[in-house]
């Protein structure tokens, strides 16, 4: 009975003490929570934030639009990086009027028709026409997706 005893100590004893030993053996220690924190700053800071115009170029999204399908709506995610020939140019894309009508635009679109590859580029083509409408004649050099998922 004092055997059984004694086990069931030592069984409890390393129970409560295994998760301290995991969190050591894991690279723990308290400056190494602070490393990974400044890691992650320093990865946001890399990702272009939305909105904001650097050499031309801006993020226009992640931006979620209702859209038509035959089965019903569904969802579209989209993230776009447009090239402009100037910040000006560029941050004119990201004004409210412009920002409606890219959403009334997309609202509109058929999800099969853009699931194909060539319903992309038409979808380019038409966005390059309604970006260069607020940009100017010429300034849109190029549209790349980021993102582009349907739900």
């Amino acid at each position: 009975m004092r055997r059984s005893a004694i086990g069931l100590a030592l069984i409890l004893a390393l129970f409560l003490a295994l998760p301290q030993a995991l969190s050591a053996s894991s690279g723990g220690g308290h400056g190494d929570g602070e490393a990974k924190k400044q890691e992650k700053k320093e990865e946001k800071k890399e990702k272009k934030e939305p909105g904001k115009v650097e050499n031309g170029v801006i993020t226009i999204g992640p931006m979620t639009v209702n859209i038509l399908s035959k089965k019903g709506y569904r969802f579209m995610r989209l993230e776009m990086i447009v090239e402009c020939v100037d910040d000006p140019s560029a941050e004119r894309l990201y004004k409210a009027d412009a920002r409606e009508d890219l959403v009334l635009m997309l609202s509109n679109k058929l999800a099969e028709d853009l699931l194909t590859n060539s319903g992309k580029m038409i979808l380019r083509k038409e966005l390059m026409d309604l970006f260069t409408k607020y940009a100017g004649p010429g300034k849109v050099k190029n549209i790349y997706f980021g993102e582009f998922v349907f739900q």
